[in-house]
């Protein structure tokens, strides 16, 4: 679990040398998922209850239903995007496709949006931390066209599908959720 927020903070504070440190690391998706995302978005889901400390007007039954919003729309979004990624990406890359590198690359995006979300829990005010940090989360993918062997002349068209695939559907399933509860 150490190397996985080694990496992610290492890509928030350089993301070209961060996604070259994700390429040398090497650690199997079993152990991201397993020691990394899974827990980050759980405790980004669970940081919710701290807003019915700082928002009284919140009942014990809507945080629950916020904390599980949180969780399944990063849960969903990961095999949404994988999903995606596997379908198109052999329209934009020059090598052999790799399922590895890109579930690290999908993985990498989310929980960077998921740390925001877990920041933004976090503080006593209304802030749209994880809105304004999406910008940032889509100049790391840039500088991961890289990572991910992306042909030069496709990167703005693989840019469109990674933030479709990857940054657009934790919003959209958190949309809707929170208009069904």
């Amino acid at each position: 679990m150490a190397i996985y927020f080694k990496l992610l903070f290492q890509l928030i504070l350089s993301p070209y040398q961060g996604w070259k440190d994700v390429s040398h690391e090497g650690v199997p998706v079993n152990k991201l998922l397993s020691s990394g995302f899974y827990p980050l978005i759980a405790v980004s889901a669970l940081t919710i209850f701290l807003q019915g400390l700082y928002h009284p007007g919140f009942t014990l039954v809507n945080l629950v239903e916020k904390c599980i919003v949180v969780f399944v729309q990063y849960f969903i979004s990961f095999f949404i995007a994988r999903f995606i990624f596997t379908s198109f990406i052999h329209r934009y890359v020059v090598s052999e496709i790799s399922e590895k590198r890109n579930d690290s690359f999908i993985i990498f995006s989310l929980s960077l949006l998921a740390l925001a979300t877990l920041t933004e829990n976090c503080i006593p005010i209304y802030m749209p931390i994880r809105e304004f940090f999406a910008i940032y989360v889509a100049i790391i993918m840039w500088r991961g066209t890289r990572y991910m062997a992306v042909r030069n002349d496709k990167v703005e068209r693989f840019m469109i599908m990674s933030i479709l695939s990857i940054l657009v559907p934790p919003f959209i399933i958190g949309f809707l959720f929170n208009a069904v509860v």
